[in-house]
């Protein structure tokens, strides 16, 4: 009978590390080919403009001369659907922020940080690359509530966050609970 010992460093996984220099590599590729691509839908877009434009002028010459085809109608009001939505996908291109850069490590960490007895959260999200933070939660006491609100002011992550809105449902008959939503966003001029 042969044995065979799974763990000699010939059995084990290797793990493929990507150098920083090849990932500042393949970001500059990406933000290349992604302004490669902008750069095409712009001339694109100012050719079907263009094209549009002169068509608009030949059907307003021709309006007179003759009656417009229905066909040629319709192709003028799919061009110009064309158009519009090239125009506004080329406007979220230039003037869209991606997200969070730096990621949501040290949000969830500050979160599982507070601790509040008797508080809990159940449900949270993160939209705008983390500007915006809605918390819900429950607590055995509507006292210890404001207690939890001040301890993530406190802390350094959510330095120059507001809490805008704040909702408190009282339990009902039997539930011993008391849930809550909280709401945050950055304040304009802190980062």
């Amino acid at each position: 009978m042969q044995q065979i010992n799974l763990y000699q460093a010939q059995f084990q996984p290797t793990e493929v590390i990507l150098p920083p220099r090849q990932v500042f590599l393949i970001v500059i590729l990406f933000i290349t080919v992604l302004s490669v691509i902008s750069l095409y839908s712009q001339q694109k877009n100012s050719i079907l403009e263009k094209s549009i434009h002169q068509q608009q002028q030949h059907t307003l010459s021709n309006i007179g001369t003759s009656t417009v085809s229905p066909l040629l109608d319709s192709e003028l009001h799919n061009l110009e659907r064309q158009q519009q939505k090239k125009k506004m996908l080329l406007d979220y291109l230039t003037q869209q922020s991606f997200g969070n850069s730096q990621g949501f490590s040290k949000t969830l960490r500050t979160l599982s940080q507070q601790k509040i007895n008797n508080v809990w959260l159940t449900s949270f999200s993160l939209l705008d690359g983390g500007q915006t933070i809605t918390l819900h939660g429950e607590a055995l006491q509507s006292s210890q509530i404001p207690l939890y609100i001040d301890s993530l002011g406190k802390s350094p992550h959510f330095h120059g966050k507001q809490f805008s809105v704040f909702q408190l449902q009282q339990p009902e008959d039997n539930a011993t609970r008391y849930t809550f939503k909280l709401h945050s966003e950055q304040k304009t001029g802190s980062q």
